[in-house]
C-alpha cells in the first residue's frame, strides 16, 4: 500500500461511530421487521431518512417477492396418551390451514450440524424405507435435502427435534429466491414443525416404545408481497463504473437484533462513512439492504441480482455480506467465508485491521450468496463467531448466525446479543477489506489458488472414483492453466506501480473479472448464468462430484452407465471453462 492509501485507510477507520449503530438497534428493538410486514417498510422508512439526513443518494424499490409466512404449528400425541407440544413450522412448509394430520409416528436418525459450515447440509443419516402414510420425526433443523428426502419416501409430514430448549425459526423450501419455470414445482409437498429437545427426545422415546399417533397442524400465509430494498451507490472517483456491492437483509425472525439489526447498522455506519470520504475512493461502492431473505429465501437479494444481472456481469468487481455482526463474545475470525482467489486479501486485512488470524473456506450453499451463477468474487457472510473452546465451555451447538449465539432465529434474539465493542471491530475488518479492494491498482485477486484447488479437487474425486472414469483431461487443462496463471501474475507485477487509469492496468484487471465470470460458476454453479442453482450445498466442481459415487455403483448397471455419462459431460464444461480462461489472459 502507499503511504496515501494508509492515512486514508487510518482516516476512514478512525470515524467509526456507534451512535447511528445505537440509534438504529434502538429503534429496531421495537420492530418485528417480518418481510412483508408494516414493520419492515417502517424499518426500512428509518434507514432511508438517515440516508436523507446525510444526503446519501439512494432508491428504495418495492420489488414483488414470493414470501411464506408461517403463523401456528401443533403437535398431539392421540395414544397411547394424549399430550400436547409446542412446536412452529417452517417458511414454505405446506399448510393444513390448521386442519390435523393424523398418522403413526417413526423415528429416523438424522446427522445434527458439528459447526455453523454443515448447519445447511447434514442429512439423513441411512437409508430408510417404509414410511409411506407415516409421520417422521427426526434430529436437527428443519433443512430443504432432508424435508426433500422425506417427502421422496412418501411421508405424512415431519416433526425435527432442534437441539435446544427453543425452536429456531427457518424455512425448508430448495427454491433460491422467487421461483421461475424451472423451479415451480420444486416447493416442499409435506408439512413440516420444529420442537425442542426435551419434547423431542420425549416424542422421540414414545415411538420407540411401542406404537404413536399423532396429529400434526399447520398455518403459513404464502404468496407474493411488495417489499422494501434499500439501493444506494456512492460513486468513485477514478473508475466509478466498477463497484464493490456490500449488502445484508433487513428482514428478521421477531425482534432479530442479532440477526441481523447490527448488520443493518454496520451497513448505515459504513454507507456514512464511504459517502463521508467518497472523494477518497477510486472505485465505487454499492450498497443494498434485502427483504426477503428469511421467509423468501433470499428473494430479494435474487430478485436484485435478476434485475441488475447485466450490469452486476459488466461491473460488479466483489460481492460482500454483512450478516450478524458485532454480537456477544464473537471475538474469532477463524470461520470466515470466502472464494478463494480473495483469501489471502482477507486474511491481511483481518490481521491488520484487528490483529486477528483469520481462516476461511469455501462458502456453503446459504446467505445472501445470490450471485455465484454470474461469477462474482464474493467474501464475508456471518461475521465474527464465538471461539471454540468458548462454545464448548458453554455447552453451545452450532447455529447459523448471531455470531454462534444460540438465541439466533427465536424470540430470544434480543438487545444483550449486540456488543457495541465488537460491532466497532466487525466493521474495521468490513471497512479495511473493502476498501482496499476499491483502492488497489490491481485487484487483489489471486486464482492461482483456484487452479491448485481445481487440481485437488479433481484428484479427490479421481482416486475416489479409479479406474471407473478417468479425468486425464481435466487434470490436463488444470495443469496447463496453473502454469499460465504463474506467468500471467508475472507480468502484473510490472502494472502495480501504473496507474489506475492506465490502458494496460484496465486490461489486466477486466482479465482477471472475466477469470472470475468464467472460473466461479464452475464451481459453484450446476444451472446457467443468470439461473440460480438450489439451495442444496454444491461440492467443488459439482459437474464431476458424481465421481464420489461411482465405485460404489454395479458396473454395467443403468446408474452406473447414466453416471459416467453425466461425467463425460461434467469433464467437459470444466475443461471448456479452464481452456476459456486460457484465452482471456492470452495463454491459450
Amino acid at each position: 500500500m502507499t503511504s496515501i492509501v494508509k492515512e486514508h485507510e487510518k482516516l476512514l477507520l478512525d470515524e467509526i461511530s456507534m451512535e447511528t449503530p445505537k440509534r438504529i438497534l434502538d429503534v429496531f428493538s421495537g420492530l418485528i421487521r417480518e418481510s412483508g410486514s408494516e414493520d419492515e417498510r417502517t424499518a426500512a422508512h428509518f434507514l432511508a431518512s438517515l440516508l436523507k439526513e446525510w444526503g446519501v443518494p439512494h432508491t428504495v424499490h418495492y420489488p414483488s417477492i414470493y414470501l411464506s409466512v408461517p403463523k401456528t404449528a401443533s403437535v398431539t400425541a392421540i395414544s397411547p396418551a394424549a399430550k400436547s407440544f409446542r412446536a412452529k413450522t417452517p417458511s414454505f412448509s405446506v399448510s393444513t390451514n390448521g386442519v390435523p394430520v393424523t398418522g403413526e409416528l417413526v423415528y429416523v436418525p438424522s446427522a445434527q450440524a458439528t459447526d455453523r459450515y454443515d448447519i445447511f447440509d447434514a442429512k439423513v443419516k441411512e437409508e430408510v424405507n417404509g414410511l409411506a402414510g407415516k409421520i417422521v420425526i427426526s434430529e436437527g433443523l428443519a433443512m430443504p435435502e432432508k424435508v426433500a428426502t422425506f417427502h421422496d419416501k412418501g411421508v405424512l409430514g415431519a416433526i425435527f427435534i432442534n437441539p435446544g430448549t427453543n425452536i429456531h425459526d427457518g424455512i425448508c423450501t430448495t427454491i433460491w429466491g422467487s421461483p421461475d419455470l424451472d423451479t415451480i414445482g420444486n416447493e416442499p409437498k409435506i408439512p413440516v414443525v420444529a420442537v425442542n429437545k426435551s419434547d423431542g427426545e420425549a416424542l422421540k422415546a414414545m415411538c420407540q416404545k411401542e406404537t404413536t399417533v399423532i396429529e400434526l397442524a399447520t398455518s403459513l400465509e404464502k404468496g407474493w408481497h411488495e417489499c422494501p430494498l434499500i439501493d444506494l451507490f456512492i460513486e468513485g472517483t477514478e473508475e466509478p463504473e466498477k463497484y464493490i456491492l456490500l449488502h445484508g437483509h433487513l428482514d428478521s425472525w421477531h425482534i432479530g437484533i442479532g440477526d441481523n439489526t447490527t448488520g443493518d447498522a454496520a451497513l448505515m455506519e459504513m454507507a456514512r462513512i464511504f459517502y463521508k470520504h467518497r472523494d477518497k475512493l477510486k472505485r465505487s461502492l454499492r450498497i443494498a439492504i434485502w427483504p426477503g431473505h428469511s421467509t423468501g429465501r433470499y428473494a430479494g437479494s435474487t430478485w436484485f441480482a435478476d434485475q441488475f444481472a447485466l450490469d452486476l456481469d459488466a461491473n460488479c468487481i466483489a460481492q460482500v455480506n454483512c450478516d450478524s455482526p458485532g454480537c456477544r463474545w464473537a471475538t474469532s475470525y477463524e470461520k470466515m467465508d470466502w472464494t478463494i482467489e480473495v483469501g489471502e486479501h482477507c486474511k491481511q486485512a483481518i490481521l491488520d485491521a484487528v490483529k486477528e488470524e483469520a481462516k476461511g473456506k469455501r462458502p456453503n450453499r446459504a446467505g445472501d450468496y445470490s450471485f455465484h451463477n454470474i461469477g462474482i468474487t464474493s467474501f464475508y457472510k456471518l461475521s465474527s463467531s464465538i471461539p471454540q473452546e468458548q462454545l464448548k465451555e458453554k455447552g453451545y451447538y452450532p447455529v447459523g448466525g448471531c455470531g454462534s449465539n444460540i438465541e439466533w432465529h427465536t424470540e430470544d434474539d434480543l438487545m444483550h446479543v449486540a456488543d457495541l465493542d465488537i460491532l466497532h471491530r466487525d466493521l474495521k475488518v468490513y471497512m479495511t477489506s473493502i476498501y482496499r479492494v476499491l483502492q488497489a491498482t490491481i485487484l487483489p485477486y489471486d486464482f492461482r489458488k483456484t487452479a491448485d484447488e481445481f487440481m485437488e479437487t479433481i484428484q479427490q474425486y479421481q482416486e475416489a472414483c479409479g479406474e471407473h472414469f478417468r479425468f486425464d483431461q481435466a487434470v490436463d487443462a488444470a495443469k496447463e492453466l496453473r502454469q499460465s496463471l504463474e506467468d500471467f501474475y508475472l507480468e502484473l507485477q510490472f502494472l502495480k506501480t501504473e496507474d489506475l487509469a492506465s490502458p494496460a492496468v484496465k486490461a489486466a484487471n477486466e482479465r482477471l473479472l472475466q477469470l472470475g465470470r468464467t472460473l466461479i460458476p464452475i464451481n459453484f454453479t450446476r444451472r446457467g448464468k443468470f439461473h440460480h442453482d438450489p439451495a442444496v450445498q454444491i461440492p467443488a466442481l459439482p459437474d464431476i462430484a458424481p465421481a464420489l459415487q461411482l465405485a460404489a455403483l454395479e458396473p454395467g448397471s443403468h446408474r452406473y452407465r447414466v453416471t459416467q455419462t453425466h461425467l463425460l459431460r461434467g469433464q467437459n464444461r470444466v475443461v471448456w471453462a479452464m481452456k476459456e480462461a486460457q484465452k482471456l489472459i492470452g495463454k491459450a
